[in-house]
């Protein structure tokens, strides 16, 4: 006798989101503070936030994105964003909205916004289970040049739709200031969105994320050969190239001379933790070139501890927890 089959699951179906259906059955379309006109919804910090399932892994079951107004949001027309990048699951996390529940390492990203007070938007995509690579398949479509401007756009189709503020009156809103942030293996990601976005970044937020990439296929002389993925030197030159000569300024003293004052674009700001922490050594290096070379964009930071002296799991994850609220205050660009 055949085994049964056991039923489909019924469709979830939502009359606020058409699309509900399509997200990870453990995603909910929204997440705001409980209130009696809708006492279904799921809890979260104000002001919402919003899950899509924009296809960021191809053929995945776990495409959410998510869009986190913060408390007090006005809407306007042009939206200041971070886009955030997780690293590795580690089976710790299936989705976006596992990770920044607070429930893991004490990541409350949407409330160190709150806490700010600053108007900025919070875009998370949920990546695959190993990010960290354009060679890896857990990056996604942040593997193509300028992923992250079309992921972006996408994002802003879904705002019109289906977020009210802006769906009541058929308000597609422009994306504004660009931070981007990530954590451990998505600084491939981040060095690989910097380097082929159309759109600037004011800047970019690396928390202990100056791992090794692996190595990819070049040709020398004719010749195919295998390198290993310069990190430091993609990061080199990603601050060297985002500078701009901007008007002149003139040398004190009896010179009259005028010269170009070069003013970055984008900043950098990197942190590592503990003194066996295995981004240590590139973090410093890559200090160290930048001095070299007159740069004064990139900040390499050592982040506070919450576990010992050591670099563990807890302090790695620390560096987010620890810093991410005073980048988002002291960033100009909110």
């Amino acid at each position: 006798m055949a085994p049964l089959k056991k039923p489909a699951p019924t469709p979830r179906t939502n009359s606020r989101f058409d699309y509900v259906d399509k997200l990870p059955s453990n995603v909910p379309p929204i997440e705001h503070p409980f209130s009696a006109s809708s006492p279904s919804d799921f809890g979260g910090p104000a002001e919402a936030t919003y899950y899509f399932p924009i296809e960021v892994m191809p053929n995945s079951q776990d495409n959410a994105t998510g869009v986190f107004f913060p408390a007090g949001f006005k809407f306007p027309d042009k939206i200041n964003v971070i886009l955030y990048f997780h690293g590795h699951k580690k089976d710790e996390f299936k989705t976006i909205n596992e990770y920044w529940s607070g429930k893991l390492h004490d990541l409350y990203l949407r409330e160190y916004i709150n806490a700010t007070g600053k108007q900025a938007v919070l875009i998370a995509p949920t990546m695959g289970a190993a990010p960290g690579s354009s060679l890896n398949p857990g990056m996604g479509i942040f593997a193509n040049s300028g992923g992250a401007d079309d992921f972006l756009a996408e994002v802003t189709k879904w705002i019109c739709k289906h977020v009210p503020q802006y769906a009541d009156k058929k308000r597609r809103p422009e994306i504004g200031n660009i931070v981007l942030a990530g954590h451990s293996g998505a600084g491939g990601i981040l060095s690989q969105q910097v380097r082929t976005m159309r759109s600037p970044v004011c800047e970019v937020w690396g928390f202990d994320t100056m791992y090794g990439q692996g190595s990819r296929t070049i040709e020398v002389k004719g010749k195919k050969k295998r390198v290993d993925i310069d990190v430091i030197g993609e990061w080199l030159e990603s601050a060297l190239s985002h500078h701009s000569l901007v008007g002149f300024q003139t040398l004190p003293g009896i010179l009259p001379i005028p010269i170009p004052k070069l003013v970055p674009t984008t900043r950098f700001y990197f942190y590592w933790v503990g003194f066996d922490d295995p981004v240590k050594g590139r973090s410093l290096e890559l200090q160290a070139k930048i001095r070299q070379m007159g740069l004064y964009n990139v900040e390499i930071l050592e982040s506070s501890r919450v576990s010992g002296l050591k670099y563990d799991w807890d302090n790695h994850f620390g560096t987010v927890s620890q810093n991410f609220k005073k980048r988002v205050a002291d960033a100009p660009c909110f």
